[in-house]
């Protein structure tokens, strides 16, 4: 993961710059890349401030809108791939599919498996091939 610069640099670099040594000098002293000690530079100049901005994913509208005609769908198309089901839902992949699905507390099982308390006693005994 990609952590921001610690403020007490930014300001360190600022503090060099505005104190008349260059940018491609303060760049090789400390390390950090032009392009960032000019972002650096012009955020302060505009804002005062050298705090990193935070990162925040731009807001999605969901692409299922109404839950409970989803779950209805997903109970009559219960026996469909989540990949069928996009198509069969719609301007969706099987990604949304599989977090709605989610959402509404349904798990993907990868094999159907039998639990052996389910099984009755005839099939405990049979022979295994």
């Amino acid at each position: 993961m990609v952590y921001p610069y610690s403020q007490d640099l930014r300001e360190r670099a600022l503090n060099l710059i505005t104190n008349g040594m260059s940018i491609n000098h303060v760049s090789r002293l400390l390390n950090i890349s032009r392009p960032t000690l000019h972002k650096w530079r012009d955020r302060y100049l505009v804002t005062g401030s050298t705090v990193p901005l935070a990162s925040v994913p731009p807001p999605q509208a969901p692409k299922i809108k109404d839950r409970e005609e989803f779950e209805k769908f997903v109970e009559t198309n219960y026996d469909q791939t989540q990949k069928q089901m996009a198509a069969n839902w719609g301007n969706c992949s099987r990604f949304t599919i599989s977090r709605s699905l989610k959402k509404l507390g349904f798990t993907r099982k990868k094999k159907p498996m039998v639990i052996k308390k389910q099984m009755s006693q005839k099939e405990k005994n049979l022979p295994v091939k």
